[in-house]
């Protein structure tokens, strides 16, 4: 049967609304399964001592909808050094993990904790196994507190900046282009946040010389810390909470203001 031309534009918009509500359905799915992991809690925990000045905390997560059990292990030690050393990120089924397998700070960037996690920016080499290029790497930590002694876990989290990719995306597109880019890339998600409920954290890097007086949309960074990657002066800086409309691009400016 010949379709006419008013039937056929019908089936097209039934095929739309159609798939509109599927769509709609599987994002409603998500929603849902990341709000069941939000409403998760510890209902076991056992400590036990290792033989490199660490812990083993072996939890039970219970979800409270499903009422489902997964233990997770989790090594506390008694510096971030010790931690980081200590970090399990290589995995024979993620090549890439290798590169996040630091052992070594060359130099401590910027460290924030709170009464639950920690994130600390480091310099360190871009692959661990060679001395060579630098970069900088962020990893996250669950905190223990025992006492007055604060522990620090195996890094539950970890994303590095290569130095190198860093200096050619500045000499490509220029200063504006960098922070823009920090801006939607580095921490889009929030993942390095200690407050991820209430504010929207977040942090680059900069070779502009005229870095210090950045400013976005307005606003100051938190700090702006002048660090070294491949022997190249450049700044790192950070917002404790810069709220932004990401569909637009930022009035990035780095005049001095009085």
């Amino acid at each position: 049967m010949k379709l006419t031309r008013t039937k056929r534009l019908w089936l097209i918009l039934l095929l739309m609304i159609t798939a509109y509500l599927l769509m709609y359905s599987v994002v409603s799915d998500r929603k849902t399964s990341h709000n069941h992991e939000n409403t998760a809690t510890i209902t076991k925990s056992q400590t036990t001592n290792t033989g490199d000045n660490g812990t083993i905390t072996k939890q039970t997560i219970t979800n409270d909808d499903s009422e489902e059990e997964q233990e997770v292990e989790l090594s506390y030690y008694d510096t971030i050094e010790d931690a980081v050393k200590n970090n399990t990120f290589v995995s024979d089924e993620e090549e890439d993990s290798s590169y996040l397998n630091k052992k070594v700070i060359k130099e401590k960037v910027l460290l924030l904790e709170n009464e639950t996690d920690a994130i600390l920016f480091f310099i360190g080499n871009a692959i661990e196994a060679e001395d060579h290029n630098d970069s900088l790497v962020v990893y996250k930590f669950k905190v223990n507190k025992d006492g007055n002694q604060i522990k620090y876990s195996t890094p539950t989290d970890a994303v590095q900046v290569f130095g190198y990719v860093e200096k050619g995306r500045y000499n490509r597109g220029g200063s504006k282009y960098e922070i823009q880019t920090g801006l939607n890339l580095y921490n889009a998600n929030q993942s390095f946040n200690l407050y991820p409920e209430t504010t929207k954290f977040q942090w680059g890097m900069s070779f502009n010389k005229n870095a210090p007086n950045l400013t976005i949309n307005g606003k100051h960074p938190t700090k702006v810390i002048p660090i070294k990657l491949n022997g190249d002066d450049c700044y790192f800086w950070y917002y404790e909470d810069l709220k932004y409309d990401s569909s637009k691009k930022a009035e990035i400016s780095f005049k001095k203001t009085k």
